[in-house]
This record gives C-alpha cells, structure tokens and sequence, in this order.
C-alpha cells in the first residue's frame, strides 16, 4: 500500500517536483546548444564535453526519479501558458524601463540635459513596447 499524503503534502511535492523538472528541461535545452546572441547580451554554455556528459546523465537519473514519484503519488501533469509567463517578464521590463528614465536616474546623480532629451523618448518607446507585449501575452489577449 502507498503511504498517503495530506493534501497540503501533496501540493508541496507537487510544486517542488514541477519546479526542479522545468529547470531540468531548461538545463537540457541548453545543454542541446541554445544559445542567445544578441545586442546586449550574449548566453553561451562552455563546459567541457565529458562534464556535459555526466550533467546529461545526472538529469536523466532526476527526471527518472520524478517520474517515478508521480507514478507513486498519482501526481499528473499540468499544462502551463507560458504566455503568463512572458507578459509577467514584460511586465517587469516594463517597471525596468521606467527606472532608467532620466527622471527617475537623478537619484544617482545630476543628469546632463542633453542625456534627458535624447534618453526621454527612447525610454518612453521601449517602456510602451514592454507594456503591448505584456497585454499580448497576457491572459486577456484574445486567441486567434
């Protein structure tokens, strides 16, 4: 007989076996040579082959582990909307982006006005293009 978890119990392993597989997938992912190259910033992974190798393995022993424990506890699979996900992360780029204002950069320091005018409208295009997104993304955003 399987030992029987409370509700509260199984929620708790629920989420923390949830969490620990989406980080696996994403190491694997990564590990599968995604990369980001882009303007600002450039992701890379740089380990040697047999480390490679042996991270493989270790996530492939986890995810067998946690199949194992859904099984046992008949924990099921949830579908997730990663379009809540990205209007949060736009959302947070958008609050970012507000901070970088000229207006609000004064705490650091006297802002030269010809930083103002030129930072101004940039910010102001960026911070818009944040909140869009975050609105497409978002949970109201009509399914087409």
């Amino acid at each position: 007989m399987v030992e029987q978890l409370n509700p509260t119990q199984r929620n708790s392993l629920l989420v923390s076996l949830r969490g620990f597989e989406e980080r696996l997938r994403g190491a694997l992912f990564i590990l599968d040579g995604a990369e980001m190259k882009g303007i600002l910033i450039n992701q890379t992974l740089k380990l040697p082959p047999e480390r490679t190798a042996e991270a493989r393995q270790e996530i492939a022993s986890a995810l067998t582990q946690i199949r194992e424990l859904s099984e046992l506890y008949h924990l099921e699979a949830v579908e997730q909307d990663l379009g809540q996900q990205l209007a949060g992360e736009m959302s947070i780029s958008w609050e970012s982006l507000l901070e970088a204002s000229a207006k609000r950069m004064k705490k650091y320091g006297a802002v030269h006005a010809r930083v103002a005018e030129r930072l101004a409208p940039r910010i102001e295009s960026l911070s818009s293009s944040a909140l869009k997104l975050a609105h497409l993304f978002g949970k109201d955003a009509p399914n087409e």
